[in-house]
């Protein structure tokens, strides 16, 4: 029998069929001719790399070889960023978070890329990829009060300002949310919402990775009985009590840190997590739907999260442009200064900081005073 549907196939050593398919036979007396219908099963096993290479179509290899070049060219920038910035920064803190972050886009890109060619380790790829955007979250914070000159230079610069609560992605509707004064005491509270998260999603990831071994973590599948369901929502928690944290910071001292280009590196980061979790929820909605159709080597899900893996080369390479461009811009200083944000305070703010830069200055010249006084006497 030819194979007129493309859904099923003979073995070399006898005529019957491979279970994958289900097959309908009618006939249809009145066209005088048997009307053939199969029905495709989709696979529940994600095939081998070698399998799935050689069952996609010429189309599919070439796509990926174009990702593959696009990949490539993403971590060729970040390792001529990285010689750029060991050269021309200065200061080790501000260097190392800045390779901290630039590093973000070409993780994702690669993880991907190995999800891509090896469809089985998509889930390990995703939890790598996810371990160090949480590690770039925390670094972030960091990053944004190292340019204030450390914690002690943040709550000078910001003294006398407070911080709106009702800030996305928690509060943004509450309007109960009180304005709160930057301390010490509010600082650490900050601190902690995005430090539990790079403490907590690397355990969620050992947990994800140790039931999968045991076919308890299936990946898309959120129904009651899976872990997979129960994971994800302390994993979501997690994200958003960081990022709520992380915008107060930002939304506080984006004024103050404008010369430091802080918004587009914010975006770029924030953009990141956007792209890669939303588009997983959607290619999931899609497979429950049969979106792509599945075919004999792959279920719709797998199918749907190869084209979710390949999307995410494409825009981990559109967001490296911008922050290799803004992450490599070195023109003024590293560190926020009292000249910088003076020029954009009130005078009576300004009069304090000259005044406390002319007693500065006078400690100064007391001291190489007493210095000159210490001297032996040579004569």
């Amino acid at each position: 029998m030819a194979d007129q549907t493309g859904g099923f196939r003979r073995k070399r050593g006898g005529g019957s069929l491979i279970k994958s398919t289900a097959v309908t036979l009618d006939s249809d007396m009145t066209l005088g001719a048997p009307n053939i219908s199969a029905t495709i099963i989709c696979p529940d096993v994600v095939p081998l790399s070698e399998v799935y290479f050689a069952g996609i179509s010429t189309g599919e290899l070439a796509v990926i070889a174009v990702c593959a070049v696009i990949a490539l060219a993403n971590v060729i920038m970040y390792l001529e960023s990285t010689c750029f910035i060991i050269r021309h920064f200065i200061v080790r803190e501000t260097r190392v978070l800045s390779l901290w972050m630039i590093g973000l886009q070409p993780v994702f890109a690669v993880t991907a890329l190995l999800a891509v060619c090896i469809p089985r380790s998509s889930l390990l790829t995703d939890l790598v990829a996810a371990v160090y955007l949480s590690i770039c979250i925390r670094t972030f914070l960091q990053l944004m009060i190292h340019y204030h000159g450390g914690e002690e230079g943040l709550i000078n610069h910001m003294s006398g300002e407070t911080i709106n609560l009702r800030s996305p992605p928690l509060a943004c509707c509450c309007c109960c949310c009180p304005m709160i004064a930057v301390t010490k005491k509010t600082l650490f509270r900050i601190r902690m919402c995005v430090l539990q998260f790079a403490l907590l999603r690397p355990i969620l990831v050992l947990l994800s990775a140790v039931l999968w071994t045991d076919d308890k973590y299936v990946k898309g599948k959120m129904m009651p009985d899976q872990a997979a369901l129960y994971l994800n929502v302390l994993s979501v928690v997690s994200t958003l009590t960081a990022m709520y944290g992380l915008i107060l910071v930002f939304r506080a001292s984006r004024k103050h840190l404008k010369e430091l280009n802080i918004v587009p590196k914010f975006l770029c980061m924030h953009l990141v997590l956007v792209f890669t979790n939303l588009q997983g929820l959607v290619f999931n909605i899609l497979a429950n739907n049969n979106l792509p159709p599945c075919t004999q080597l792959m279920s719709s899900a797998a199918r749907g999260d190869v084209w979710n893996h390949l999307i995410v080369i494409v825009e981990m390479f559109l967001l490296a442009l911008p922050a290799r461009r803004f992450y490599r811009r070195t023109e003024g200083l590293q560190v926020i200064t009292d000249v910088q944000l003076t020029s954009s305070e009130d005078p009576d703010k300004v009069q304090k900081n000259e005044s406390s830069s002319l007693n500065n200055g006078a400690n100064e010249l007391k001291g190489s005073r007493s210095e000159k006084e210490r001297e032996p006497k040579t004569n």
